[in-house]
């Protein structure tokens, strides 16, 4: 098996934690309606109710939402020929950044959330600085 140039391994650890975010809020609907209202509720009638929930929600919308702009970025650059190991720097600082991002949105903490939803945003600016000079 060929092993993953480093640009590629963390964009595809970023999809897998994004890909698993959900857990933790459809668990607690799980619990909070039980398994078959939950699994029944296809028009995401019925909300999760603790405040911490509904973060955990909105923080993996919000990952999902910017994994798209990632992902492309990593992938142009990998096309492009741009040094893997330059890139798979930048990605691991975005996976760890992505990971803060949704522990800090799900405990409540705004400020320090949007300095590091900003900070996530300069490391894709700084991949996409690779091939735009």
């Amino acid at each position: 098996m060929e092993t993953l140039s480093p640009d590629l391994f963390w964009l595809a650890a970023t999809a897998a934690m994004t890909m698993l975010l959900w857990v933790p809020h459809v668990s607690w609907l799980i619990l909070q309606e039980g398994l078959f209202p939950a699994l029944m509720d296809g028009n995401h009638v019925m909300q999760v109710k603790p405040k911490w929930a509904k973060r955990a929600q909105k923080a993996h919308t919000n990952a999902t939402d910017n994994l798209a702009a990632f992902g492309i970025l990593v992938l142009v650059a990998h096309l492009a020929g741009i040094d893997p190991a330059a890139t798979g720097q930048l990605a691991m600082y975005y996976f760890i950044l992505r990971a803060l991002h949704y522990v800090v949105y799900t405990l409540g903490l705004p400020i320090i959330r949007t300095a590091i939803y900003l900070a996530a945003i300069g490391v894709e600016i700084a991949i996409a600085q690779q091939f735009f000079g």
